[in-house]
C-alpha cells in the first residue's frame, strides 16, 4: 500500500484497482471529487459517507485536484464501462 503526502488518502493495488481512496475505506478520490462537482458541500459528502470525516473529505479533494489527469482519466475509465455495460444488457438508454 503507498501512502501518499496526503495524510488521509491511499493506493493499493488491492483496493478499488489501486485508485486512490481515503484510507481505511474503499470510498475513492474521484467519488468525493464528483460529489463536490456537482455541488455538495463537504458536510453533505460526510453525510453521505457516514465513515468519513471532514478532514478526510478536504485531503482527497486536495489529491484529487493536484493529480487532476490520474482522476479524470479515472472517471474516463468508470464511464467507459458504465457504457459498455449498458450496451451489454442489450440496449443504450
Amino acid at each position: 500500500m503507498l501512502k501518499s503526502d496526503y495524510r488521509n488518502v491511499e493506493k493499493d493495488s488491492a483496493r478499488c484497482g489501486g485508485q486512490p481512496v481515503v484510507g481505511g475505506t474503499r470510498i475513492r478520490a474521484a467519488t468525493i471529487l464528483t460529489c463536490y462537482r456537482q455541488g455538495m458541500r463537504v458536510e453533505e459528502i460526510v453525510q453521505q459517507y457516514p465513515g468519513l470525516r471532514p478532514a478526510d473529505v478536504h485531503d482527497a479533494l486536495a489529491y484529487a485536484y493536484d493529480h487532476l489527469d490520474e482522476i479524470e482519466n479515472d472517471l474516463a475509465a468508470d464511464e467507459e464501462a458504465a457504457v459498455k455495460a449498458r450496451l451489454g444488457r442489450g440496449g443504450a438508454d
